[in-house]
């Protein structure tokens, strides 16, 4: 009678041992089986901008498809670091990519580049001088429009860029535009 008791009580420990180990391991299992899935269907891969859409966002380029973790170079988002490199490096479990919806990037970025004139009089030139910003910046021009508010203008450049643009290629187009309205003035 105590054997079986003994008994019972093994198997009660082994199962008790074998669920505790598969809790302890579930997220390990489902990262493997996640990085195996990435690297056969290949839509998530190294030179790929992803975003992770959780809360808070997480943007970025994958450096590693590892065995557990997903290695990226993370990315701003928003408006106050638009797609510059942060420097820190982010290690994502694979289960947690697979899990949550991700937003995969191509090879190019359409951004825009807006600039505010304060004028009395709009000069077409004003759209050509954004639109020699844009391509002297080494990005393809989709296309510049210009739109009247009540006492200023505003440019709108629309243009296409390489996702590994390490600065904010804005900012160096709103430079050489206000610099070549600025010249034109003179």
């Amino acid at each position: 009678m105590l054997s079986a008791d003994v008994y019972t009580f093994q198997i009660l420990i082994t199962l008790i041992s074998a669920l505790g180990v598969s809790f302890v391991l579930k997220d390990y299992i489902a990262s493997i089986i996640a990085g195996v899935i990435f690297r056969r269907v290949k839509h998530i891969k190294p030179n790929t901008r992803i975003k992770v859409l959780t809360n808070p966002i997480i943007k970025g380029d994958v450096i590693n498809i590892g065995l557990l973790r997903t290695t990226l170079k993370e990315v701003g988002d928003g408006e106050r670091l638009p797609s510059v490199h942060t420097g820190r490096i982010l290690k994502i479990p694979n289960f947690f990519l697979f899990s949550n919806p991700v937003v995969i990037y191509g090879d190019t970025i359409t951004d825009e580049v807006v600039a505010y004139i304060e004028s009395k009089d709009f000069k077409l030139e004003f759209v050509e001088m954004m639109r020699r910003a844009i391509e002297e910046e080494g990005h393809r021009v989709v296309e510049v429009g210009v739109f009247q508010k009540e006492k200023f203008f505003i440019v709108h450049g629309i243009f296409e860029s390489s996702i590994c643009e390490m600065a904010d290629v804005r900012s160096k187009i709103l430079l050489r535009f206000f610099e070549k309205l600025k010249n034109y003035g003179s």
